[in-house]
């Protein structure tokens, strides 16, 4: 059953139900109204007329007095007899008690009484026939039962209007997940706009999702794209060089270069393969950091010691600006790999002769990585980009092209991993500046 035929089954029954209480709270408390609005007639009557009777010297005068007002039979009696007034045929007998309502009954129905004394043995009787609430009662069921199946009918109509605008934008939810079932396009969206109730909330949430859906499946596409041609590059060179040095088996120079080259290309897919397990595993969130106490300005400058070769192939001077005791806790293996693309980077695209600055400082409780460069620079184009997986400017343009395009990225995840941010400031032609920032201390 679905859950509009629940809603409007579940309404309908309480509806009836709303009824049926309210039809019975209502008849009790129109019983109780109309006796109480009857004794007060009668009291009202009664004491009126007793005003306008005069006792003297044993005889009864009274000035023009209603006998019957407003439903009430007024009669005087004097020792017990009647001697003026109306009295209804089938009223019953009942001795007289002074300024006290009582309830005689008789076959024919019951009634009020109520007697206020003139004098001795002489009483003013007011009597008022009360309404049978049984007979009332009973009426009243029988068109509450000729009346309750509309009121069902009209509830469950009720109900099923309602409820079935109030789901019209779940309709469209279920509507645009079975296109997107059927076609395989991410791209579709509910778009219901702007809305305060709990299905439209709902409808966001599920585009929201969408989104990151359709962002995640695009990258992984990318992804995947990217990363088999980046495989596919190095294996073809590798397959083509083993079959090129081994039909020049007697040359041996010759098989001394192949197998240089097959020693490079195999070098780059196992970095590649160790950044992709990286990226991979950040993607998980398996990426396990291993802080220790260390001092950040220290392993700058053991990692700079480790790149002048590289630095001095082009004539780029490395310099290292750190403050003292730079104590940070960190993974410093997953740091140095941050230090290290940064300064690969700057020396790749510096120009030559030029210069690279490592500096280290703190700021408000985060240790600052800064690497500037004179280098070539980037566009403002690609600055948006330039943290995308497999993403390079321009390979052509650096001195050394075996990288994947993964440095940076693997920077960013690095450094998010660590609580922290990255950020470039480059212009064009004149040098770029690339920051990492994280937290002195990690928080546990």
């Amino acid at each position: 059953m679905t859950i509009k035929k629940r809603i409007v089954i579940w309404y309908t029954i309480w509806m009836a139900f709303l009824v049926i209480i309210a039809s019975v709270i209502l008849f009790s408390a129109s019983g109780i109204f109309a006796r109480r609005e009857a004794l007060s007639d009668l009291e009202e009557v009664v004491h009126d007329a007793r005003e306008d009777i005069y006792v003297r010297d044993g005889r009864i005068w009274t000035d023009d007095l209603d006998f019957f007002d407003d439903g009430v039979y007024l009669s005087i009696w004097q020792n017990s007899e009647m001697i003026m007034g109306l009295l209804p045929e089938d009223a019953p007998s009942s001795p007289f008690v002074n300024g006290v309502f009582q309830y005689p009954e008789s076959e024919k129905g019951s009634w009020y009484y109520l007697d206020l004394e003139l004098g001795a043995e002489t009483f003013v009787r007011g009597v008022f026939r009360a309404y049978d609430m049984g007979t009332f009662v009973s009426s009243m069921q029988v068109l509450l039962l000729i009346l309750l199946p509309f009121v069902v009918l009209l509830a469950a109509l009720g109900g099923y209007i309602i409820v079935r605008r109030s789901f019209k934008p779940a309709d469209a939810v279920i509507a645009t997940a079975g296109e997107i079932a059927d076609s395989d396009d991410l791209s579709k969206r509910i778009g219901l706009g702007n809305g305060n109730d709990e299905i439209h909330d709902m409808a966001s949430a599920f585009d929201s999702m969408m989104d990151r859906i359709e962002s995640a499946f695009e990258k992984e596409k990318q992804f995947t794209s990217d990363a088999s041609h980046e495989l596919r590059t190095p294996i073809a060179v590798i397959l083509a060089e083993a079959e090129y040095a081994s039909s020049h088996t007697a040359d041996e120079d010759k098989m001394k270069d192949s197998l240089a080259v097959i020693s490079h290309q195999g070098e780059k897919m196992s970095r590649l393969v160790s950044e992709l397990l990286t990226i991979a595993r950040s993607d998980k969130g398996t990426l396990k950091l291993h802080p220790e106490f260390f001092d950040l300005g220290e392993l700058g400058e053991m990692t700079l010691s480790a790149m002048e070769d590289q630095a001095e192939k082009k004539g780029i001077t490395l310099s290292l600006k750190a403050e003292k005791d730079m104590i940070v806790e960190a993974d410093q293996s997953m740091i140095a790999r941050v230090i290290i693309n940064f300064v690969a980077n700057a020396i790749n695209y510096g120009r030559n002769n030029g210069w690279v600055i490592l500096r280290i400082t703190q700021k408000s409780g985060m240790a600052v990585i800064a690497v500037e460069d004179n280098g070539i620079g980037i566009s403002r184009d690609h600055l948006e980009r330039i943290w995308d997986r497999f993403y390079q400017v321009d390979s052509s343009r650096s001195m050394d092209s075996s990288g994947a395009g993964l440095g940076l990225s693997i920077v960013k995840e690095i450094v998010t991993a660590h609580g922290g941010s990255v950020s470039v400031e480059s212009i064009e032609g004149l040098g770029s500046i690339f920051t990492a920032e994280i937290p002195m201390r990690q928080n546990k």
